[in-house]
């Protein structure tokens, strides 16, 4: 890891270098890399225990009550941390025209890791090359999945950026936009890198891969006058299995679905937001759900699927500039399998009824510098899931995060 770092230290600085003694025909030309990022260290306190990753830096919500003999709560126990993985670097990159169309690129790496064990690990967020024509433009390589819409989503301090109300997910794509005066229309293809779907294998890209269809989104979006409005719908389908437990040869897979709107309003230092989305199987964009095993053959031990139904909704308003005031609310309902299911899931929180959560910050800015802090009271209410996945008996449990986060942008 220590040599892969001081190599890539290395070929950054030998790029800022030739790019400071380009010649001056190049400099007419105006091409190549340009570097930025941040960086950022995270402090922050839970009242108890909770559901995350990244060391507990990225929030999901409060874990459920486990009881000693005694019958004492186990996960009502506070806990902190402080963590710097996120601080992030930027490459923006121009080149020459081709095909007729104005290109550009963007690499993007932090040292968050891909999973839990490797945190500290140096990894890709961002890779994609753009070719942009008068009309439409061209995108290909490794970017935010389109439901994450980067025009419109929660503007708070949290690394979860609205998690799980919010889908944050990054996918190997190739995207097509058409411009029509402030409309776009865009269509892409996406397969699983990072944030993979789960199944019998644990979270993994090759239940995407095996069904040789790869996940569908089309979206329409009005930009213009201080607004930003869009909708979208997304297909997506899996093969959770090959072969079943007992070695029959499978071909059974599950086709999901999920619609979406959003809407921004901005002028001067105010902005507000908000978004909602219907949706099957979205356990990959870090939000609630999944599927279930609706039958299994006794004999062959073939699987049928079922797909979770939740409602996810989330509204956000900021305002200020140098001091910046912040608000975020969001809330996910559980609306149970399309059919009904024998009790095994494939899912994330397939036990909770609704998850809420407010959250107001504070920003400081002063040029280079921000310090922000925030208060994320989030509540889910867990139960027992019955056999059409619908949520009986559930109890809320809550957790208070207290974050402070101080930026250096360069």
């Amino acid at each position: 890891m220590k040599k892969t770092l001081l190599l890539f230290f290395f070929i950054v600085f030998a790029l800022t270098v030739f790019c400071e003694v380009k010649d001056e025909k190049d400099e007419e030309k105006n091409w190549g890399i340009s570097f930025e990022g941040f960086i950022k260290s995270d402090y922050w306190y839970d009242s108890r225990q909770v559901e995350a990753s990244r060391e507990d830096l990225f929030l999901f919500y409060p874990s459920d009550r486990h009881f000693d003999k005694n019958g004492k709560d186990i996960n009502a126990s506070p806990a902190f941390n402080y963590s710097a993985v996120t601080t992030r670097l930027l490459g923006k990159i121009k080149g020459p025209e081709a095909f007729g169309a104005k290109t550009s690129g963007v690499i993007e790496a932090d040292f968050s890791g891909v999973t839990n064990a490797d945190i500290n690990g140096f990894r890709l967020r961002h890779a994609f090359g753009k070719l942009r024509w008068d009309r439409s433009e061209l995108m290909f390589g490794q970017f935010w999945h389109p439901m994450f819409v980067v025009d419109v989503f929660p503007d708070v301090i949290s690394l979860n950026t609205g998690a799980p109300f919010q889908p944050f997910i990054r996918n190997p794509q190739i995207s097509y936009t058409h411009f029509y005066n402030n409309y776009r229309m865009n269509i892409t293809l996406l397969s699983q890198r990072d944030n993979s779907s789960d199944g019998p294998l644990g979270f993994d890209n090759t239940y995407m891969r095996n069904t040789l269809v790869p996940n569908v989104h089309v979206q329409l979006q009005y930009n213009g006058n201080n607004h930003i409005l869009g909708v979208a719908g997304d297909y997506k389908v899996l093969r959770p299995r090959l072969v079943s437990d007992s070695l029959i040869k499978t071909n059974e897979s599950i086709a999901t679905y999920a619609f979406m709107g959003y809407w921004s309003y901005s002028e001067n230092n105010f902005k507000w937001q908000c978004k909602g989305i219907y949706g099957q199987n979205l356990t990959e964009h870090l939000l609630l759900g999944g599927y279930a095993v609706r039958t299994k053959d006794p004999e062959s031990g073939i699987e049928t699927y079922t797909p979770t139904n939740h409602l996810f909704m989330w509204g956000n308003v900021v305002y200020g500039s140098n001091i910046k005031f912040g608000l975020f609310g969001g809330f996910a309902k559980n609306l149970g399998t399309s059919h009904t299911n024998t009790g095994i899931y494939f899912s994330r929180g397939e036990n909770i009824d609704y998850v809420y959560r407010i959250a107001p910050s504070i920003s400081f800015i002063s040029n280079s510098v921000q310090i922000s802090t925030e208060i994320e009271f989030t509540a889910a209410a867990y139960g027992n899931p019955n056999n059409s996945g619908i949520i009986d008996n559930s109890e809320k449990v809550t957790n208070i995060r207290g974050l402070l986060t101080i930026f250096y942008f360069f």
